[in-house]
């Protein structure tokens, strides 16, 4: 299950920040994407973070990039992930190019496979501008969402074939990077 959230500013959008809140959850999965409002609108839908909950309890592994960002807002907002493997492509980008890029961006990832790349219209006109997440207008923030996660899915399938070629030392290096969160 591929995760992205979409937040507030404040603080770089810091989980733990009081000011900030989670917008929207964005989940894909064979079925495609599933875009949940949460606090975007209004107050956070105890029925959406319910959804939410049943997606992530259906699936074994959770694939994100700079996952642990993700899931301290899922945690935030009640929803358990116990006893799931994380696969942060970020890291495993790391680890794969032997540590040249601490912290690659998405983009940068996508174009080192050749993926294309974000949609950073909301980065580059509205958080730039300082607009915040709830007054960048629905479409405009679904649509960068959803290429986020089809992105990230992209680059989850080209790394696994990545690794699956690996001497099995590195193999169990990113396997144990990718452990279950217990």
């Amino acid at each position: 299950l591929i995760l992205d959230v979409e937040t507030t500013i404040s603080n770089k959008g810091n989980p733990f920040d009081e000011r900030n809140k989670l917008c929207y959850v964005g989940l894909f999965n064979t079925d495609g994407p599933s875009l949940y409002d949460i606090d975007y609108s209004g107050s956070p839908n105890r029925e959406r973070l319910d959804s939410i909950q049943r997606l992530i309890d259906s699936h074994d592994i959770l694939v994100g990039f700079n996952i642990k960002f993700d899931l301290h807002w899922l945690r935030r907002y009640g929803i358990s992930f116990m006893d799931k493997r994380v696969w942060d492509c970020q890291l495993v980008h790391y680890i794969l190019t032997n540590q040249q890029h601490p912290y690659p961006s998405l983009n940068s990832v996508a174009e080192y496979y050749g993926l294309g790349s974000k949609l950073d219209v909301v980065a580059t006109e509205y958080w730039s501008n300082g607009i915040d997440t709830p007054d960048i207008p629905k479409d405009i923030l679904e649509q960068y969402l959803k290429q986020d996660l089809e992105l990230t899915y992209q680059v989850y399938l080209k790394q696994k074939e990545e690794v699956a070629k690996l001497p099995e030392a590195r193999r169990k290096l990113i396997s144990l990077h990718n452990q279950e969160i217990g």
